[in-house]
């Protein structure tokens, strides 16, 4: 897809976090929405895969390590064709394929399980080295929070990647600046994240995470590397980026809205995309 598709499918990704987010009338909306460029950039332009056959041998692996964020993860999978999107309806009620974190036993598509953040990373540590055991060259993707960064485990697996030059791991930290209690910055402030992966033997790039050019660039840069290096990409993202009267809350990590709220979120969204 070139860069107008794009922008076209990180609407309609952003159109399909509200929809399932408005069956329980709330979930981590703004996050998701934040994510939503970067999210449309993978599933959409970087990443191989064979929606009809999600355990193709020759697949990239995306794993999901903030395991909350799972909606925005279902939000691409079903422009690419996972799953049905009449499951989005059903998202986060019993029995659904959809469950609010990840779990490969429900989801098509879905690798690891999410919930306990900061496994990520370590997981995609073995899986990268099994590919390179297999002589395969599928990459590993795999989307991690801000304040996952305070994990760690994270940092273990980090310096693990760097010392066996895992140059098929492509890291994505989605910096929000928002998580459960708050801003992240004041919880415990991670920063800065480029001189400490930089300091673990990454090929590390900084971008804004809701420009689609930026993460195109970006993505084609860490998998067209020649380097024997471990990448990772730091987002720096906006949540509710489409929907104004969600941003700048730093209560919008997990949110419900009434019914005027549902009407106005999707009201903006829509009048953003003209």
């Amino acid at each position: 897809m070139n860069k107008e598709e794009l922008i076209d499918k990180a609407y309609e990704v952003r159109k399909n976090v509200l929809r399932m987010a408005h069956v329980d009338k709330r979930g981590f909306i703004s996050q998701s929405l934040g994510a939503a460029d970067f999210l449309t950039v993978l599933y959409s332009h970087a990443m191989r895969f064979h929606a009809d056959d999600p355990k193709w041998e020759g697949r990239d692996r995306f794993l999901l390590s903030a395991g909350h964020n799972a909606i925005a993860v279902y939000a691409a999978m079903a422009e690419e064709g996972f799953f049905p999107k009449d499951w989005l309806d059903t998202y986060g009620l019993d029995n659904s394929r959809l469950p609010m974190s990840c779990m490969p036993a429900y989801t098509p598509g879905i690798e690891i399980s999410g919930g306990s953040i900061g496994l990520g990373l370590p997981i995609a540590v073995g899986m990268a080295m099994g590919l390179k055991l297999k002589k395969s060259d599928a990459k590993v993707y795999v989307m991690m929070g801000d304040g996952e960064m305070t994990e760690g485990p994270t940092w273990e697996a980090a310096m693990s990647a760097g010392a066996y030059q895992l140059d098929n791991i492509i890291g994505i930290v989605d910096i929000n600046g928002i998580q459960a209690d708050g801003f992240t910055s004041a919880v415990l402030d991670t920063e800065p994240l480029h001189e400490k992966f930089s300091a673990f033997k990454f090929d590390v790039q900084r971008i804004n995470g809701n420009s689609i050019t930026q993460v195109m660039e970006a993505v084609d840069k860490a998998r067209n590397s020649t380097e024997k290096k471990p990448h990772i990409i730091l987002c720096d993202t906006v949540p509710g980026t489409g929907v104004p009267f969600l941003i700048g809350n730093q209560k919008s990590h997990f949110i419900s809205l009434d019914a005027e709220g549902w009407e106005r979120a999707f009201s903006e969204l829509e009048r953003g995309k003209d």
